[in-house]
């Protein structure tokens, strides 16, 4: 797995952070909007109520000013009657606070007398007051007025209807304000998700390019012009990367072919001095030297064309059915005589058949590349593990050691070509076995993966789609 895959897992989702996003404004708006509506209704009932019981207390006073006694008397019945005793009570009273006249004013309890509420006052003073009553009806509203010198006039009304629909109120608004941070979330997340499509495919793009894919491009369109021209730039930061790659590899793979030729007559010539016996003692040797040197130039040359053609689809697959199980015992067997002399255990694991159609020969080389760097790399006593498995319905070859493992910097960079890290230097190589071996997994349509390996050591693992298994 690349490291930009990596990355792309990691962290929070944007997506799901514009949800919470978008159900934390929601939610604020609504509970902001809910305590304000609340406010509004809440101050527009009680300033009914409250005229209301001006309107009353206007009637009344006029009456204890024109009326007699008996005229008050069946005016405060009246109201009674037509109130009820527990939603509605008025108490006249005198300067030391005794009854003069009143409504049924049982349901009300230790009400405050008015020349308490209003001591001090002058005529004419009124004053509202919310009491906290101890029966169902919790709330009332209390007006106190002082009528004249002698006489207090009060008149409650019971707050019980308004509070239930208070009550009513603030349940119904809790469900709104659930539903509505629930309508937020699922419009952030669509919202997010339409916006992340175009984000996502760069992100699909660019790991893709990054596992050696250069011609992979975004398709993404309609999503915005802040998106589209996203898309626009990477494509063209991915062309412009991929003209340069194509342009190095070109002239890389031009170097090597016009090398070829006079390599071979460069070995051919010290090839013939030695046999034709034209020089002898140390200049046969370094003849010699020179045919080895060609030989082993001629082989790195070889290596980067057969990378070249891998990448590029030029070379062709000759596919046919094999046996990854069979192939897995036949690197062993080849490389166990090396294994032997460098003091390293080689073992092949397998728990059975498994059928993949591939080009043998080219399949036998990586995996004959990642054995071969296994044992090479390991010290004495080490152990190196080669298996063949399925994995989800794709085929699996595995290479591992008990060796040194690679260094957490270098797992980045050590499928490019002629790559070598500090630890490998002092060991013969050219560092393009791995890039033929990602070469040729990405030829057939699989892919490579390196990994420190439990306890110690490294994990390469071939791994072949399940469209290649057969």
């Amino acid at each position: 797995m690349s490291s930009a895959a990596e990355g792309h897992r990691s962290g929070h989702s944007l997506a799901l952070q514009l949800a919470v996003y978008f159900s934390g404004v929601f939610g604020l708006i609504a509970i902001l909007g809910s305590l304000l509506l609340f406010q509004l209704v809440r101050s527009h009932t009680l300033e009914e109520i409250d005229d209301d019981i001006l309107r009353q207390k206007s009637e009344l006073v006029r009456i204890l000013h024109d009326g007699d006694a008996e005229t008050v008397r069946e005016e405060f019945a009246a109201i009674a009657m037509a109130s009820g005793t527990t939603d509605y009570f008025v108490r006249l009273t005198d300067a030391d606070g005794r009854v003069i006249q009143a409504s049924d004013l049982k349901a009300w309890p230790d009400v405050p007398f008015a020349r308490q509420v209003l001591a001090g006052e002058v005529v004419g003073t009124e004053r509202f007051q919310t009491l906290e009553l101890p029966d169902l009806r919790r709330q009332a509203r209390l007006l106190s007025v002082r009528v004249d010198a002698e006489r207090y006039l009060q008149i409650g009304v019971s707050l019980e209807d308004s509070v239930l629909f208070f009550d009513l109120f603030r349940r119904v608004g809790l469900l709104i304000l659930a539903i509505m941070v629930g309508l937020g979330g699922l419009t952030g997340w669509a919202l997010a998700r339409k916006a992340m499509t175009g984000v996502e495919g760069v992100t699909a793009a660019a790991t893709r390019i990054a596992d050696g894919h250069f011609d992979e491009r975004v398709q993404v369109a309609g999503q915005g012009r802040e998106i589209d021209s996203l898309v626009a730039a990477f494509n063209t930061m991915a062309g412009r990367v991929q003209t340069v790659l194509t342009e190095m590899r070109q002239v890389n793979d031009n170097i090597a072919h016009d090398l070829r030729s006079p390599l071979t007559r460069i070995r051919g010539l010290a090839e013939n001095a030695v046999v034709g016996g034209s020089v002898v003692g140390e200049g046969a040797e370094i003849a010699g030297s020179i045919v080895e040197e060609c030989d082993r130039l001629m082989q790195v040359i070889n290596t980067m064309l057969d990378i070249t053609e891998a990448e590029a689809g030029l070379g062709g697959l000759k596919l046919a059915e094999l046996d990854l199980a069979e192939l897995v015992g036949q690197v062993v067997e080849l490389f166990a005589g090396v294994a032997e002399d460098k003091g390293v255990a080689l073992a092949g694991e397998v728990a059975g058949p498994v059928p993949v159609r591939a080009d043998r020969r080219k399949l036998q080389r990586a995996l004959a590349n990642l054995v071969d760097n296994a044992i090479k790399y390991s010290p004495a006593g080490s152990r190196v593990r080669v298996t063949a498995s399925r994995r989800d319905g794709s085929a699996v070859l595995s290479v591992s050691d008990t060796g040194p493992g690679i260094a957490p910097d270098d797992l980045p960079r050590i499928f490019d070509r002629f790559f070598r890290s500090d630890r490998s230097r002092h060991q013969p190589g050219n560092g393009l076995g791995l890039s033929l071996a990602q070469a040729v997994a990405h030829a057939h349509g699989g892919a490579i993966e390196a990994a420190p390996a439990p306890g110690g050591g490294s994990v390469f693992t071939l791994v072949f789609p399940a469209g290649k298994v057969g």
